[in-house]
């Protein structure tokens, strides 16, 4: 059994991730329970979770690389025990003073503390300072904490600060992984994004990207979309038939705030273009669409459908709507309003798609 040990610890390739539930400022508040809760992940050099009982010995030192006798306050050696890698200990649990109390002695933590952990012979580097943070926590990759049926909430008077690794929220087929709400009244926030470490209990100290509760979303930074353009969602008359993306669109003279296909050339009611993969999409609110608006896209560059009955398009021309329904054309003369934006691709003959620069003027 040792011999595997040596094995699986061999040059810390197994993986330990810390897991500190309180610190010393938690410990000398909570009255008769003076233990430290600890969470572990245990794996091989090749990655695979470790089961079974293992001993490890938990040592506090009063500095980060001292190893004088005198500098070690609090040494035990206990064996754990692991399941899928995951294990969990309170230090402190079985150390009975004078006065048959179990706990660790108050009085060590009027002075920095590293601990240090000791796992089959091998001693783990390096040590881990304890900080006086209560609620603040560190969790082992796929670890599961807890759980909650929809409706459910948990609330307290600070946040979780994952100082290692990350934190991965999912559901199942169908859910919904991360719902955010703010409970209280006046203003808030659901997301803060900060580039410096947090505090508990301080605001961010570098505010990069923010969500507040009504919905306004600022950043520092640009904003990276898959798509080209920019698009409105706008409703589509009933009476315009088929529609797809690349169609050329009009404003329709039916229906208030609504596009129709466009059907003739050099139309001064030209709206825009279906787009095919807006980059950004407004008047859409966070809820899903539920009736006939379509994304309509007004400025940036998007497929349209192009038609070479104005003769053919070159790379820079101008383009307006043409007698063939949904299509562009080349604007051999320039009439206000009617005019779409500028070709991007050519097109000698016929019909076919090319990419627009949208310029509505």
């Amino acid at each position: 059994m040792k011999k595997l040990y040596s094995l699986i610890y061999a040059k810390r390739q197994w993986g330990l991730f810390l897991f500190i539930f309180a610190s010393a400022l938690v410990i000398t508040a909570c009255g008769p329970d003076k233990t430290i809760g600890y969470q572990g992940h245990l794996t091989d050099s090749s990655g695979n979770p470790i089961n079974g009982n293992v001993s490890i010995t938990f040592r506090l030192w009063t500095c980060e690389s001292c190893t004088t006798s005198g500098d070690k306050v609090f040494e035990k050696t206990a064996t754990v025990n692991v399941v899928n890698g995951l294990f969990n200990y309170s230090i402190g649990s079985d150390v009975v003073d004078a006065y048959n109390r179990n706990g660790l002695d108050p009085a060590i933590f009027a002075q920095p503390l590293w601990l240090e952990l000791v796992v089959g012979g091998q001693t783990l580097t390096p040590r881990q300072k304890l900080v006086g943070a209560p609620y603040a926590m560190s969790l082992a990759g796929g670890a599961v904490i807890g759980s909650a049926h929809e409706g459910d909430g948990a609330g307290g008077s600070d946040t979780t600060d994952i100082n290692y690794g990350s934190l991965t929220v999912g559901a199942g087929g169908g859910g919904t992984a991360l719902v955010l709400g703010v409970l209280q009244g006046g203003p808030g926030d659901l997301i803060r994004g900060c580039s410096a470490a947090l505090v508990a209990g301080r605001t961010c100290p570098d505010l990069e990207f923010r969500v507040t509760k009504t919905g306004n979303v600022t950043a520092d930074g640009s904003f990276t979309g898959g798509g080209a353009d920019f698009a409105e969602l706008i409703a589509i008359d009933p009476q315009a038939g088929e529609v797809e993306p690349g169609d050329v669109l009009v404003i329709s003279p039916n229906l208030d705030r609504a596009v129709t296909l466009a059907n003739e050339p050099y139309s001064t009611a030209i709206a825009g273009v279906y787009s095919t993969e807006p980059g950004f999409v407004g008047g859409g609110g966070a809820e899903e669409l539920t009736d006939n608006r379509i994304p309509v896209a007004i400025v940036g560059i998007v497929p349209v459908k192009v038609s070479a009955e104005n003769g053919p398009i070159q790379r820079g021309d101008l383009l307006t709507s043409a007698s063939l329904p949904g299509h562009a054309m080349k604007a051999t003369e320039y009439i206000p309003g009617a005019i779409l934006g500028k070709a991007m691709g050519e097109l000698q003959s016929g019909t076919g798609v090319i990419l627009v620069l949208l310029l509505l003027k």
